[in-house]
């Protein structure tokens, strides 16, 4: 049993909570699977000791969890912590992770938490020690718990609008790599900046187009029997086939949204767009997104040089692992490479006709570079895949591409506002 009361150690969804906390730490640890690092009853009080808003010892359990609990639960740095993790299963787990992972490389008496309670009562010399690494840990664990917060308000916000339900119950280990990744929260504070100003954005409503089976959107005159106003029906027959005949019945109007392709993000990853460029480029590429799925219009994105890297895709009816894995895509490209646009854009148009998607897409294109581009191929595929390219040129121009897109726009200021006019136009 276990140190906490009120948790039922038997629930098999809490041991699934305690398994999957093991089995991501024995990842991080290079470990065998099967192998425990630590117990699961203390991998289970961890995450309850984080997940509870005032959890409370009771004297089952072994030795040292105790001590390690009651260290957690006296140390100063615990609200911190638990500011980003009370009733947050995701945050919690994650910082679970986090805590015994850094208790066990900076504690001094690991043996008994590796092999469950210790046969002898540690000493004052060991208690401190583990007082110690307990406050190590608390503290790393902040950190992760609160990039996992941040990560988790941001897949939210990219399914914002979408109509779909988020849970990241099976993304815990990619939440966890996410929170340790640097480029991701400077990616993350210049979507914040964006935030700010983004009042200044309007959400574009789909154009809606008559359909017989649509939805009832008002009333016109005409001659169409299956979109009749019943009142029509009470009429004297003579005087319903003459209103009939000069196409005078009163129909309801029926509308559908017309129907609209997705948007495909190519993003040039050349070595001319290291540093700024490529943090913008991708923070264009998150605000995409979340404005597509707002419009319940799907999400591709590639990254290309003189080749094509492996396309993302966010379904309308989206999971949150798709988004974290999008997150996780986008954090880790780094700009090298060469540039080959007229490749990339070919590579594109053929995932939309692969993917055999409906309505007109966009195809927005991010580059700094000056790639001859094959205008007339370009131009004649665009036309065969019912498709408008977008071309948003950072700091130069490309008179080729300035000929094959429907649109060209140039960025001068690596700025929040010029993204979000990019994202507006």
């Amino acid at each position: 049993m276990g140190s906490l009361k009120g948790v039922d150690y038997d629930d098999p969804a809490v041991k699934y909570r305690g398994e999957r906390i093991l089995g991501l730490l024995a990842k991080l640890l290079g470990l065998h699977e099967r192998r425990r690092p630590v117990g699961l009853d203390l991998a289970i009080d961890v995450f309850y000791a984080l997940f509870l808003p005032v959890p409370m010892l009771v004297d089952t359990g072994g030795l040292e969890e105790r001590l390690i609990l009651e260290a957690m639960l006296r140390s100063p740095r615990m609200p911190e912590v638990k500011k980003y993790t009370v009733a947050d299963s995701i945050a919690s787990s994650v910082a679970a992770v986090s805590f015994l992972y850094h208790l066990l490389n900076a504690s001094r008496n690991t043996e008994g938490i590796m092999g469950g309670p210790s046969s002898q009562s540690p000493g004052e010399a060991d208690n401190k020690g583990l007082g110690d690494a307990v406050e190590e840990a608390l503290r790393e664990a902040a950190k992760t718990a609160g990039a996992a917060r941040e990560i988790e308000a941001a897949v939210n916000s990219v399914a914002a609008g979408s109509g779909s339900f988020l849970n990241l119950e099976d993304a815990i280990q990619d939440v966890y790599r996410l929170a340790g990744n640097t480029e991701l929260r400077e990616l993350l504070e210049y979507l914040r900046s964006m935030d700010a100003l983004k009042p200044a954005v309007t959400v574009k409503r789909r154009t809606r187009i008559k359909y017989s089976r649509g939805e009832i959107e008002g009333y016109e005159l005409g001659s169409d029997l299956e979109r009749v106003e019943p009142s029509e029906l009470a009429i004297p027959p003579m005087l319903f086939y003459a209103k009939l005949a000069e196409s005078r019945l009163t129909l309801y109007e029926k509308k559908l949204p017309e129907p609209i392709g997705p948007v495909y993000m190519l993003l040039d990853k050349s070595g001319s767009m290291v540093g700024t460029k490529m943090l913008w480029a991708k923070a264009v590429t998150v605000a995409m997104a979340r404005r597509a799925l707002s419009e319940g219009r799907a999400f591709y994105l590639r990254f290309f040089d003189s080749v094509p890297y492996p396309m993302v895709r966010l379904r309308r009816r989206l999971r949150g692992r798709e988004v974290v894995k999008m997150l996780d895509y986008v954090a880790r490209i780094k700009a090298s490479g060469g540039t080959d646009i007229t490749r990339a854009i070919m590579s594109a148009l053929e995932d939309l006709r692969n993917h055999r998607v409906t309505g007109t897409s966009d195809v927005i294109l991010v580059t700094d570079g000056e790639d001859r581009v094959t205008v007339d191929l370009v131009k004649s595929e665009l036309r065969r895949t019912r498709a408008r390219l977008i071309s948003v040129m950072i700091h130069g121009d490309n008179t080729d591409l300035r000929n094959a897109s429907d649109k060209y726009l140039k960025v001068t200021s690596l700025s929040a506002g010029e993204a979000l006019k990019i994202i507006e136009l």
